[in-house]
């Protein structure tokens, strides 16, 4: 008979981030070993505060910091209510972390969060006292000093769980769900565990138990890559399981424990749904969901950040060339007071669909998304602006994409009335039994991702004049190795890490072309590759004279590399910033004292070509 709980060496947050060799070496020697380690401390854990962006058109700061709040102190009573004593309530100060592959380092909680955000024990005596209660509210929630337009939520962790049922002297161990890396990764951020993310669980589940929630993470194969090794379905503390699993490695993975919504053989039937109800958290961030829906916007500050160095004025026509999903974009309309226009760009027809709801969401109207490859975005002159206008390259660039804007504003409604239709007839279709229901979700999420039989495609655009835009925003698509939490880092290689860089210099070489002469670029990514960042920034300098950096307003960031002629990047060793340059940009650092993911600005004036001013 097999054992319905599982016995592990001490449950624990204490996850191994993996990364590839070369990688791993080639970012030590870019930063110092000592400060990659701690970067890599850091990117395990989510940041421990909230950076909330408000719509200041609709509402005040001042209001949405009271309605939080309120919120914060009712979200107490009742985790308190679920967890009883559950929860110790404390942060657990002893947490260390192994590196990549045999590299390891232990770098303390201390060394990793700001000191303002170490938390205290709360006296007995003022724990229940109101008064103390509304200031501990305030103290977690609060204006940022700089940018007046953002509240800062405070959560805590890595805190101390209880993985142990019953009385001292009769304790066992939770009943357990093995969950998959990006479902782990959603948890620690504050998500549920849904469906498609469990992986394995502990025998006979039933329906509100309460279990322990663990993460299966992405190990060496043993061939030169990477595989999780675990078969969906799989029983906990079974011969098969004993075969996948290594008890002494994971146990370092437990993210906290909830209470389960369906039983076993639900978890594993069912293909959606909340799984596990999350109640106590290695990281207790406040949830967002659905709470003040239209004046709030859930974002990164450094992506806050690039909004404002952009500085957009009211009247300007502004572009976006990566806009999904659509933060950076509406955060730029709310500091243009929703008066100019905004050309939002994306090749995707999903995400372009998202940028328009979140835009209607807002109640913001400057906002044209448009499907378009920004590869693509310059206009040759050859090239005919639309086909239906028939309208030469000289056309008055403001004109032509209005137009082009209302075709595909019209064509995005109806798709999206089509897609509400779609999905009551999916609904409809469910009560025909559970193989019909999978058979249809599955034709619908081919439908609804590929556009094919749900309503009329967006018109294609050509590509826009060179110089038509005042000011770009070129948030370009990267390695994203600065996002936090992560769990798992072995999936770049220094190959793939020169083919963005490669991909992010021909975006540049589009977007330099699309702004007008004394206009602005700004170029950002979410990555701590300094081939993407600096090495981008280089390029740009050295190839484009016309171009240079230029001050950046609010500065929260800290300073960008130098040099780079002795980091060899796998088949080149490529310059970075030069000295005095450094302080022109703004790196995010994760382990810094801002506590945010890793993030890099670049801000560039744009100046008439050589060949122009001498005529």
């Amino acid at each position: 008979m097999e054992n319905t709980t599982t016995t592990l060496l001490e449950p624990t947050y204490r996850p191994r981030l993996e990364w590839n060799t070369e990688v791993y070496e080639y970012l030590s020697k870019a930063y110092g070993h000592q400060h990659f380690a701690q970067i890599c401390n850091a990117l395990i854990r989510p940041a421990n505060q909230s950076c909330v962006r408000v719509n200041t058109l609709e509402t005040t700061t001042a209001e949405v910091i009271r309605k939080l709040r309120k919120h914060l102190l009712k979200k107490k009573e009742v985790t308190e209510e679920a967890t009883g004593n559950h929860h110790t309530g404390t942060t657990r100060k002893e947490d260390g972390v192994s590196l990549p592959l045999t590299q390891a380092a232990a770098v303390s909680s201390e060394d990793i969060l700001p000191r303002q955000q170490q938390q205290q024990q709360v006296p007995a005596a003022a724990a229940g006292d109101p008064k103390f209660e509304e200031r501990n509210a305030a103290e977690c929630c609060f204006e940022h000093e700089l940018l007046k337009n953002v509240v800062l939520v405070r959560g805590k962790g890595p805190c101390n769980i209880n993985y142990k049922i019953g009385k001292e002297d009769n304790e066992s161990g939770l009943k357990e769900v093995v969950v998959s890396r990006k479902c782990g990764e959603a948890v620690l951020r504050g998500a549920h565990v849904f469906v498609p993310g469990v992986l394995a669980c502990s025998g006979h589940v039933e329906r509100g138990e309460m279990v322990a929630v663990s993460v299966a993470v992405e190990r060496p194969d043993g061939a030169g890559g990477w595989c999780v090794g675990v078969t969906r379905g799989t029983t906990l503390s079974s011969q098969h399981a004993n075969s996948q699993f290594e008890d002494t490695s994971r146990s370092g993975w437990f993210i906290g424990t909830g209470r389960a919504m369906m039983t076993r053989a639900s978890l594993f039937r069912e293909t959606k749904g909340v799984a596990v109800e999350m109640v106590d958290r290695v990281f207790d961030l406040p949830s967002f969901n659905g709470l003040l829906t239209g004046d709030i916007f859930l974002q990164n500050l450094p992506s806050v950040v690039a909004a404002h160095v952009l500085d957009p004025k009211p009247g300007e026509r502004i572009l976006d060339m990566c806009a999904a999903p659509g933060g950076k974009t509406t955060a730029i309309a709310m500091l243009m007071e929703d008066k100019g226009e905004i050309i939002a760009l994306d090749r995707s027809h999903n995400k372009v669909s998202d940028i328009v709801r979140l835009s209607e969401e807002m109640k913001l109207t400057c906002i044209h998304a448009m499907k378009m490859d920004a590869l693509k975005s310059v206009l040759s002159e050859s090239t005919k602006i639309d086909n239906c206008l028939n309208q030469p390259c000289n056309l008055d660039p403001r004109q032509s994409s209005a137009c082009l804007v209302d075709k595909q504003n019209a064509a995005g409604s109806r798709m999206r009335k089509t897609e509400v239709q779609t999905t009551a007839a999916l609904k409809s279709s469910l009560d025909k039994g559970a193989y019909a229901s999978r058979a249809e979700a599955r034709k619908a999420a081919r439908r609804l991702k590929t556009g094919q039989n749900v309503g009329e495609q967006l018109p294609p655009i050509k590509g826009f004049c060179p110089r038509s835009f005042d000011r770009v925003l070129l948030d370009a698509p990267c390695s994203a190795l600065g996002l936090r939490p992560r769990l798992f880092a072995g999936q770049e290689t220094l190959e793939s890490l020169r083919k963005h860089s490669n991909y992010q210099r021909r975006m540049l070489d589009q977007a330099v072309q699309l702004v007008r002469p004394g206009g602005t670029l700004v170029y950002s990514t979410c990555t701590l590759n300094p081939g993407e960042n600096e090495a981008v920034v280089r390029y740009a300098l050295d190839t484009y004279p016309f171009l240079s950096l230029a001050p950046q307003h609010p500065r929260i960031g800290g300073p960008g590399l130098v040099g780079g002629q002795d980091v060899f990047d796998g088949s080149a060793f490529r310059s970075w910033l030069r000295e005095g340059e450094q302080h022109m940009v703004q790196r995010f650092d994760p382990s810094g004292p801002n506590d945010t993911i890793g993030f890099f600005i670049a801000k560039f004036a744009v100046d008439l070509p050589l060949e122009e001013l001498a005529m």
